[in-house]
């Protein structure tokens, strides 16, 4: 990614911390989205989606099989706890 994108990454992030989206301004920081390229297509999971811990699970399953570092799965783990502890109403897919 170039140093523009970077910067515009950095930028969202501090903007999103400052409205008080830390989990999202997080995830473009440090986060599977740090790297995301201008154009990439991307799949986002919620809190409140019912079925997500379940679809990260199959992702874990499918990581294993591809020797998929440990720490990449463990970040997983760790997602599928933040979900599962989310405080707000849940509900399945629109």
């Amino acid at each position: 990614m170039s140093e523009a994108g970077d910067n515009v990454l950095r930028q969202c992030a501090k903007d999103l911390r400052a409205a008080g989206f830390t989990c999202l301004a997080d995830e473009i920081e440090y986060g599977a989205l740090s790297a995301v390229e201008p154009t990439e297509p991307l799949f986002v999971l919620c809190g409140r989606d019912r079925l997500a811990p379940q679809a990260i699970k199959g992702w874990i399953d499918l990581a294993r099989l591809s020797n998929v570092p440990d720490h990449k799965l463990e970040s997983a783990h760790l997602a599928i706890e933040a979900f599962e502890r989310w405080p707000g109403a849940r509900h399945y897919p629109d």
